[in-house]
């Protein structure tokens, strides 16, 4: 029987855990326990307050490297993954930098994931680790032949950190169209770097373009998600959360909890 997509919980926030460097990247610690410690960690203060939906990403394997990623770092995600999921009930995906969009599908398959964070779907970018191409048709065939359609695919377009040169004629709701026509399951829009906004004006011009759920991936706070809350459907949040705001410092209870406090009053005023 084929599984069906779990509902999307309108206004969601998708909590994002840093997973601490894997085997094979530079920072590695040599310690997987404290990898899952970590994750496991991070997951109970998130859903103290009982979050929506969470994001496992592998932010801290700097600098990243385009597939294949080392075999241990791939098992070790896998296992945090399938802990996680165990853990937690609600909706979860993951992203593995950088693109590698197929193993993070394997994995979500493996570990019961409900969703990918996926970049370069469609056209190409430059990105850190030089040229990423689409990946789309390749991934929805794997979908395919895993028979896990019920994992969606959220696209990032004209992602942060990457060049798009390439891709200069293409304004960004042309790539929102092509992700639709290529068939996402929806778009996520960001500023130019991690905990940068996205440009207000064209994240309306994407909503106005599509009919799939948009997403900000970037750059929300409790000072301007009041801003930003109207024009989204949902909103992967993670440096704010973090010692200073960070992208890879510590989580923070206390920041967490503020930023919360404004999004559950935005979610009540919007009832």
């Amino acid at each position: 029987m084929t599984q069906s997509q779990k509902p999307l919980p309108p206004k969601f926030l998708a909590a994002m855990i840093a997973v601490p460097p894997l085997p094979g990247s530079p920072l590695y610690q040599g310690d997987d326990s404290k990898v899952l410690s970590s994750t496991l960690s991070d997951l109970e203060i998130y859903a103290s307050l009982g979050v929506d939906c969470i994001v496992l990403e592998n932010s801290h394997d700097l600098p990243y490297i385009k597939p294949p990623l080392p075999d241990e770092a791939v098992s070790l995600i896998g296992t945090v993954a399938q802990a996680i999921r165990s853990n937690f009930p609600g909706l979860l995906g993951i992203q593995l930098l950088e693109a590698a969009n197929e193993t993070a599908l394997r994995v979500a398959e493996q570990a019961g994931l409900d969703f990918l964070r996926v970049e370069s779907y469609v056209f190409a970018h430059i990105g850190g680790a030089g040229l990423i191409e689409g990946c789309a048709g390749k991934l929805l065939r794997l979908r395919k032949k895993l028979g896990c359609e019920h994992i969606r695919v959220f696209a990032d377009i004209k992602k942060k950190h990457c060049s798009h040169a390439l891709t200069g004629d293409q304004d960004i709701t042309d790539e929102a169209k092509q992700a639709a026509f290529f068939l996402a399951d929806g778009l996520i829009v960001t500023g130019a770097r991690t905990a940068e906004a996205p440009n207000l004006a064209e994240l309306q011009k994407v909503k106005q373009a599509t009919s799939l759920p948009v997403l900000i991936g970037s750059g929300m706070t409790a000072e301007n998600i009041g801003r930003y809350y109207a024009h989204a459907d949902g909103f992967i949040v993670g440096s704010t959360f973090r010692e200073s705001g960070a992208f890879l410092g510590r989580l923070e209870r206390g920041r967490f909890e503020a930023f919360m406090s404004v999004f559950r009053e935005l979610q009540q005023n919007d009832r």
